[in-house]
């Protein structure tokens, strides 16, 4: 009965020892991978990061600076007649059907794209 329980303790010290052995090395492994990590140059220094007085004057909204403007293409319209907003119109159920459809179209393409 002694001998079986002394066979029982060396079984499982012989299971448990390695294992624990891996866990160090791993938890080693780790903390080695961060350190190596924490010692990379960043990406950008001090310098680059940091703002002067310049950095927060806003640009004259009067005039534009590059040049670029808006110009519409026709003149604007204050009071819209019935005809020309039937013209234009498109009405929001439409837009979120036309959406939904090709989402819809989009998920069934992936869904049989594996299928021969």
């Amino acid at each position: 009965m002694i001998g079986a329980s002394v066979l029982a303790f060396v079984i499982t010290l012989a299971v448990v020892v390695p294992s624990a052995g891996d866990r160090a090395r791993r938890a080693a492994s780790t903390a080695k991978e961060q350190g190596a990590r924490r010692k990379m140059p960043p990406l950008l220094t001090a310098e680059e990061l940091a703002l002067g007085s310049e950095d927060f004057i806003l640009p004259s909204l009067d005039l534009p600076t590059d040049g670029m403007h808006y110009a519409p293409f026709r003149p604007r319209i204050t009071r819209w007649s019935a005809d020309l907003a039937a013209k234009y119109w498109v009405s929001p159920r439409d837009i979120a059907a036309e959406i939904i459809q090709s989402v819809n179209d989009q998920n069934m393409q992936r869904l049989f794209q594996d299928i021969p």
